[in-house]
């Protein structure tokens, strides 16, 4: 039976449109060198013994087989082995989120201090000699009320600027475990990191610990 009517190729097909459009991706990124927006959307359309035929949002593309493949009995290794390449090669992780987890603990205060801190410096406008929050400030705050103010002012730009940084740098994490930009996943995980910082990465990796032990469980 020639490739172009075999079953194995029907069921190559189906299965990865079905399960494996993330590979479909990373072969197009890598081999086709398309970028992500042109990889992504991608379907199998078509394979034969020298290569794949991808139809995604940037078009139509061949990755080839390099060598040709010699019969079907190759073609899941080639294709598992392929993906392997890919991914290696566009700095992926076979770990996977997806989904977002809320903070706890420590985490959880720090997220609560800085919505906290927000607010305070939201309600600068009504904090004047005579509001209720005046007297209140000037008993309890060191520096009084006006203390209050120009801490809360001070700090305002450098506390953004920290939490944009920390953001930008959280977005490689959650692109390297295949969180897609602007997904509604990636905005729970950076506006979580914006408002809690630090504790978000170290959650992140808790996530990922815990998949990889389990994965490497199912291996054994």
């Amino acid at each position: 039976m020639d490739a172009a009517s075999s079953p194995h190729k029907t069921r190559i097909i189906s299965h990865m449109n079905k399960d494996h459009t993330r590979e479909l991706t990373y072969y197009l990124r890598h081999y086709a060198r398309a970028s992500a927006r042109a990889a992504s959307s991608p379907e199998m359309r078509d394979l034969d013994f020298e290569g794949m035929k991808i139809t995604a949002r940037g078009g139509n593309f061949t990755v080839a087989f390099e060598p040709p493949l010699a019969g079907w009995a190759e073609a899941k290794g080639r294709i598992i082995e392929m993906a392997h390449t890919a991914r290696e090669a566009l700095g992926l992780s076979d770990i996977i989120i997806t989904s977002f987890k809320w903070p706890e603990g420590f985490g959880m205060f720090v997220f609560g201090a800085v919505i906290f801190y927000f607010c305070c410096a939201a309600s600068l406008p009504w904090v004047v000699p005579g509001s209720s929050a005046w007297p209140l400030l000037e008993a309890a705050f060191p520096g009084g009320a006006e203390g209050f103010c120009w801490t809360v002012k001070t700090i305002f730009w450098p506390v953004i600027g920290i939490h944009v940084i920390e953001c930008s740098i959280f977005d490689g994490r959650l692109k390297k475990h295949g969180v897609e930009r602007f997904s509604g996943v990636w905005w729970a995980w950076e506006l979580g990191c914006f408002f809690e910082g630090y504790p978000s990465f170290k959650r992140i990796d808790g996530i990922v610990a815990q998949k990889t032990a389990e994965k490497n469980a199912k291996k054994q």
